[in-house]
């Protein structure tokens, strides 16, 4: 396919009353008409435009060239696109960015597949490396969770020779699983007494043999017997926010929510910190929202109390405090079976974990609702998600009045009963549709282990769409890339290595494309200031490197962001391009 390649240039041609500039950084003009350009504006009442015209911060107006030229003055810089694909700037819906940004300065292997060999020649250059050490531990980040199928093999290289007295622990990609070698364990004292200790559920978050010896695998709240032992590494939270502000720009991504930007336990909210500092040195190139982890099993009123403190202190232009995260459950692949599910896993009798009390649950939204506190859920099995639209639906009774939009990320599996209840009860779904595809994460280890008639709804993207639900794109960034057109390419096809995932729940372009602007707008509670190209928003554009509406699936997913827009001011521009 012919690609939309093109250097940008200033309009070298007359248009009475109008001033020409000639190169350099018109971009960043106070006044500027871009035009002769495909844009994909994600205003349901005008779609598509070909030109638009931004003074400062903000879009004045969006349509032809004619029509944009009537709102500015004769100092209005006019700027040819060529014909180039211009978007509103990408939103993500639930990034852990900051952590992604910490993930950005040591080691971690961002869910690269590698074999054994490779695992053990990246270890052993870490453990070479002393700056990539935490103290004396050999800590791997992004660890692929296909990895977890091979542990024999895991424990045959990280608990011999060289490694005997070594401590490693290798944390997946999903930040629910984890394997640590004997040194580790040790350090932390997980032994053969500590796993004949365990009661009740405690009992799932670790892994042992028949003799009660632990193998290494950990899940869930079970890391933090390692994380208490683990020694004390500073992050840089600033450094952070900037690493992950520069990479995200670079996906054309110019707004997000980070849902776990503190924690009400213990009164933390450092990430937030970090965003709110980025904010007072002027260095804060997106709109960020965020929501703080919260125990829905607690006393709802002093968390309330807490947001209402944080908000009053940290919301300013571009950083908000929403309201809550909770865990609903954990995650489904084998063999960690931590998901919620209406159906026992295959050869057990576990449903999974359904990580709080569902009628506390329901007292907790009516709570926050009533004070207009956002509640951000993650759920994964479909009885995770049955609960939590209960509680949505418990509030909605109590709460009459009130629309705020609460939303449920992640959703791997949704009951057909459950699809239209979004739409009822006005709840978003954020969902990393990157992973609705056919490959060992939806397969190998799942399908075994699940009952036929739940798995067949994975991801069901097209159902909950075709049901009016409102899809908000959403990385989960580091569990995996943030790149937005993967994500898409991805939902659009569900193709994989073992082939296509159920292409009935195949989304349209467009749909993904709202999906990651106008729609999660919504769910950071801006999109009256954010996500389209239309008159009075925050002028946060992107150009892309090809016409992303007609291109075929595998041009579309190997597109390359130009440059960045972010209220009005290019933030990140390709390398190589001359501007």
């Amino acid at each position: 396919m012919r690609h939309c390649l093109f250097t940008f240039s200033i309009a070298l041609l007359f248009i009475p009353g109008f001033s020409i500039a000639q190169q350099g950084d018109a971009l960043n003009a106070e006044e500027k008409i871009l035009f002769n350009a495909k844009i994909f504006t994600s205003d349901l009442k005008q779609p598509y435009a070909e030109a638009v015209f931004i003074h400062g911060k903000k879009i004045i107006a969006a349509g032809n060239l004619d029509e944009v030229k009537r709102f500015a003055s004769k100092q209005v810089i006019l700027i040819d696109m060529k014909g180039g694909c211009v978007l509103p700037g990408f939103i993500d819906s639930h990034t852990h960015a900051v952590e992604g940004g910490d993930g950005l300065l040591k080691a971690n292997l961002f869910d690269d597949l590698v074999d054994i060999k490779q695992l053990s020649d990246y270890v052993k250059q870490v453990k070479e490396n002393k700056k990539q050490m935490t103290g004396d531990f050999v800590l791997i980040d992004g660890i692929n969770i296909s990895l977890w199928a091979q542990l024999d093999e895991v424990k045959s290289v990280f608990d011999n020779g060289e490694y005997e007295n070594q401590p490693v622990w290798l944390r997946g990609s999903d930040g629910h699983t984890s394997w640590a070698n004997k040194a580790a364990l040790k350090r932390a004292g997980i032994d053969k007494q500590f796993i004949e200790s365990l009661k009740g559920e405690d009992v799932n978050y670790f892994g042992f043999d028949s003799n009660k010896e632990p193998n290494g695998f950990i899940t869930e709240r079970g890391q933090r017997k390692i994380d208490a032992v683990l020694p004390q590494d500073e992050i840089d939270y600033d450094k952070s926010a900037e690493k992950a502000l520069e990479y995200n720009n670079a996906f054309g991504i110019t707004a997000w929510l980070d849902p776990s930007s503190g924690n009400t336990t213990n009164k933390t909210a450092k990430i937030l910190q970090a965003y709110a500092h980025m904010a007072e040195q002027k260095k804060l190139t997106a709109h960020v929202a965020t929501t703080i982890v919260a125990n829905a099993d607690a006393d709802p009123q002093p968390q309330i109390d807490f947001i209402k403190s944080l908000q009053k202190k940290y919301n300013q232009p571009n950083v908000s405090v929403l309201g809550f995260k909770i865990f609903a459950d954990g995650v489904v692949e084998h063999p960690t079976h931590t998901a919620a599910l209406s159906k026992p896993y295959i050869g057990t009798n576990s449903k999974g974990v359904l990580m709080y009390n569902a009628e506390k649950f329901k007292h907790f939204v009516i709570a926050a609702d009533k004070q207009n506190i956002l509640v951000h859920v993650h759920a994964i099995g479909d009885r995770a998600v049955t609960k939590t639209l209960d509680g949505f639906e418990a509030a909605r009774r109590a709460n009459p009045n009130s629309r705020l939009p609460h939303t449920i990320t992640h959703m791997q599996f949704v009951l057909p009963k459950d699809f239209a209840r979004f739409k009822e009860l006005n709840a978003l779904a954020s969902l990393q549709l990157l992973w609705a595809f056919g490959d060992v994460t939806t397969i190998d280890i799942v399908k075994p282990y699940m009952d036929p008639e739940l798995y067949q709804y994975q991801y069901p993207a097209r159902s909950l769409l075709q049901a009016g639900t409102i899809i908000c794109g959403a990385s989960d960034w580091p569990v995996s890339t943030a790149n937005p057109f993967e994500a898409i390419y991805n939902a659009e096809t569900r193709r994989g290595p073992k082939g296509v995932l159920d292409s009935t729940q195949c989304v349209p372009r467009t749909a993904m494309l709202q999906a990651y602007t106008i729609n999660a707008a919504k769910a950071l509670l801006q999109e009256k200031n954010i996500g389209s190209i239309e008159a009075g928003k925050s002028a946060d554009l992107i150009l892309i490197d090809r016409d992303i509406l007609t291109a075929d699936a595998q041009s579309f997913k190997e597109s390359k962001i130009v440059w960045t827009m972010f209220e009005g001011h290019i933030v990140y521009k390709q390398k190589n391009i001359n501007h």
